[in-house]
């Protein structure tokens, strides 16, 4: 753990990288996976998901492009 951080820094970057992979349909978290270089976002609650994305941050940018 970096030295400068403290633990409510650390849980607040957490809380803000869930926030980035919500889903657009329910607002529940959304899993990122790749599979031989394609990453795809799926929502565990309500089954969305997006596909055909060539890197992680592509397919981040897919759940917020997506939400509007």
């Amino acid at each position: 753990m970096d030295e400068n951080r403290t633990v409510v820094d650390i849980l607040e970057r957490v809380r803000e990288s869930r926030r980035h992979r919500r889903c657009p349909d329910c607002e529940e978290v959304c899993v990122i996976r790749g599979f031989r270089g394609e990453y795809r976002w799926e929502c565990s609650n309500c089954e969305s998901l997006g596909i055909g994305y060539a890197t992680r941050a592509a397919a981040l940018d897919g759940i917020r492009n997506r939400r509007g």
